[in-house]
């Protein structure tokens, strides 16, 4: 099933720990819409706009909170649920 979803997570650290938390996402097969990121009193706020199979998703969550530094994450699903439209349709 492709999903769209925002994964809000708060890392305890600066940018080394920011860069942990990215280079785990980049090995995730997933479309990036939107990436915010914000350094506020010695923690990192970041939230990202994903869509992707739902698989793929809660693969990429798995392997973010197995991180040490990572303090939470919070997916907020969004409505928009529907087949892979990366598929090919072939018409009779």
């Amino acid at each position: 099933m492709f999903v769209e979803i925002c994964i809000r997570v708060k890392v305890f650290g600066g940018l080394d720990q920011l860069t942990r938390v990215i280079n785990i996402a980049r090995r995730c097969k997933v479309i990036y819409r939107e990436l915010k990121v914000k350094l506020q009193d010695e923690k990192t706020h970041l939230e990202m706009d994903l869509a992707g199979k739902a698989e793929e998703i809660e693969w990429l969550m798995k392997k973010i909170v197995a991180l040490p530094e990572v303090l939470s994450v919070e997916p907020i699903p969004k409505t928009i649920e529907m087949e892979d439209p990366l598929t090919e349709v072939f018409l009779p």
